[in-house]
């Protein structure tokens, strides 16, 4: 069972994720505070953080740079998020994937089973 943490501000698309997640077996934890997730992955160890860029209390191209520069940065992450120019923005702070919103669930869905073939075989 993969372990995600969703960090997302929207409520109505952070519940949504939860949902469509957990219905394929995945442990969720869901976040909408750019503090909370400094706080909490080193206690999870998540297998994947999905990770908004507008969040409550700060951005998420800077978590994802300071998880890219700890001991956690080989954990993938991947960058949520329908600003202009945030492919770029996401890559260039070391974001391992990039999904632009709004996404179909299957686009995720295929992402994670691969993620999931990686640690399962690997």
């Amino acid at each position: 069972m993969l372990k995600i943490m969703i960090v997302e501000d929207d409520l109505d698309l952070l519940h949504g994720l939860r949902f469509l997640l957990q219905a394929y077996h995945c442990k969720i934890c869901p976040l909408t505070d750019a503090d909370e997730i400094l706080k909490t992955i080193g206690l999870l160890q998540p297998d994947l953080v999905l990770l908004d860029i507008k969040l409550e209390h700060g951005n998420g191209l800077d978590v994802c740079r300071e998880i890219k520069n700890s001991y956690l940065k080989n954990t993938p992450v991947h960058i949520m998020s329908g600003l202009p120019d945030a492919e770029k923005k996401a890559y260039d702070a070391g974001a391992d994937f990039f999904i632009a919103k709004p996404f179909e669930s299957e686009t995720l869905l295929a992402k994670i089973k691969s993620l999931e073939n990686l640690s399962i075989n690997g």
